[in-house]
């Protein structure tokens, strides 16, 4: 790399030329990494215009230097490897847009969202550390951990399964395998979510058993 100026006997790689090649392999590498209707845009950074670099004889080369990521700010390596070798590093900065959902009203803690408390909107997602949800059924029928505000975009770890058994209460315990199935009165001694293994006691013997919640007030068993 050269501060110096230019020479009237040699040619200089193009500063034109160095970005495009930076902002093309860089919108290749997001391009295999988007997700859905995720929208990007790359802007790469401006090179300093006492920089004159040698024109290289073969196709530029970019690559990623260590420690590069696919959000945010970030640089890209550009190097000419013929007889007369250099490289240098481009800054970029990229920004990322998805239809993310989005509260439509105040939602308090506990609350079990419907399709009118959320809407999709088109945001820049590129700094949402806490996450966003694309997908409805990630979002719709599950319960609050903590309250929302109106317009906030929903991250993921705001919310969790609804509870469809609370400890103490009358559950069925269904034992199968083998296409036999076997129905049971028991109690849970654990709140549980679907798909969550929880303690239970058959009422019968006395035993008690893990299991899993099917659904509501039902406890899936192995015979």
């Amino acid at each position: 790399m050269s501060l110096a100026s230019p020479s009237l006997s040699e040619n200089f790689q193009s500063h034109n030329s160095i970005k495009k090649t930076a902002e093309k392999f860089l919108t290749k590498q997001l391009k295999n990494n988007l997700r859905g209707s995720m929208e990007i845009e790359v802007t790469t950074g401006r090179l300093d215009p006492r920089l004159r670099l040698r024109q290289c004889k073969l196709p530029l080369e970019p690559f990623f230097p260590p420690g590069a990521n696919l959000s945010g700010n970030t640089s890209i390596g550009i190097r000419c490897e013929d007889n007369k070798p250099w490289s240098l590093y481009v800054s970029a900065k990229i920004i990322k847009y998805a239809d993310i959902y989005v509260s439509t009203r105040y939602l308090p803690r506990g609350a079990q969202l419907k399709q009118d408390d959320f809407i999709l909107e088109r945001h820049n997602v590129s700094s949402h550390s806490t996450g966003y949800i694309t997908d409805i059924n990630a979002i719709e029928g599950k319960v609050l951990r903590r309250p929302l505000r109106h317009n906030i975009v929903i991250p993921p770890n705001a919310l969790h399964d609804p509870m469809l058994i609370k400890r103490g209460e009358k559950v069925t315990i269904l034992a199968q395998n083998m296409g036999i199935k076997v129905h049971m009165k028991g109690k849970a001694l654990k709140n549980g979510s679907e798909g969550e293994v929880i303690r239970v006691q058959n009422l019968s013997s006395k035993r008690i058993i893990e299991g899993k919640v099917l659904s509501a007030g039902v406890v899936g068993v192995r015979l």
